[in-house]
């Protein structure tokens, strides 16, 4: 699929003390961070999953003062990973936290995601055999993760220094697995140079 992003625009009315407190040395074009995710996705926990977070001013014409995008890392659709856009989130921000809101729009679903291995993928065709442990690491290793468009959700971050703290949470329809699924992840992240990851492809690509 497509590189995916997400997008959390920082509005310049509330956010002046956030710009003093984490832009206020941004002379290039933007600032990456590097992230770790640990959390819980329907019934199974994870750890060590990773991400990207690049802060950087907003293009000529935004009404936003700053933007945020966040992705997965390396892969933007790893297993685990999520993507947050903010045209379709409330957000408030205040010095260096912001927090997001997903806002239902009847017009179009929130361009949102997460990303995970939905459970019928591992679902055998006949009797389990001797082999089922290599048959379910072989899934693992080709699988694609299921994407799951974020019908409700919200994103925190908190920045101090070269520092990112944050949470997220997430809940969609798996359209594969015919079942609601939610995720939770808390992240952390350190100043490091702009990096960019690429859509994870599946062995017949």
């Amino acid at each position: 699929m497509a590189a995916a992003f997400a997008v959390l625009a920082l509005g310049l009315s509330a956010n002046q003390g956030f710009g003093q407190t984490v832009l206020e040395d941004l002379n290039e074009d933007s600032k990456s961070y590097v992230l770790t995710l640990a959390g819980l996705v329907g019934k199974n926990t994870f750890q060590q999953v990773h991400g990207v977070l690049t802060l950087a001013s907003s293009p000529p014409g935004s009404q936003h003062a700053y933007v945020v995008t966040i992705t997965g890392w390396p892969k933007t659709n790893g297993e685990n990973t999520f993507v947050w856009n903010s045209e379709d989130s409330l957000m408030e921000s205040l010095l260096g936290r912001v927090s997001c809101r997903i806002v239902p729009s009847a017009s179009k679903p929130p361009n949102m995601h997460f990303f995970y291995l939905s459970p019928i993928l591992f679902k055998g065709e006949g009797m389990v055999t001797q082999h089922e442990g290599e048959r379910l690491r072989q899934v693992r290793k080709e699988a694609l993760p299921t994407q799951i468009t974020a019908q409700a959700g919200e994103l925190t971050l908190n920045f101090t220094g070269d520092q990112v703290t944050g949470r997220v949470w997430m809940s969609g329809y798996d359209f594969t697995q015919k079942a609601p699924v939610r995720y939770q992840a808390n992240l952390q992240g350190t100043l490091s140079r702009e990096l960019q990851p690429t859509p994870r492809r599946g062995r017949n690509d």
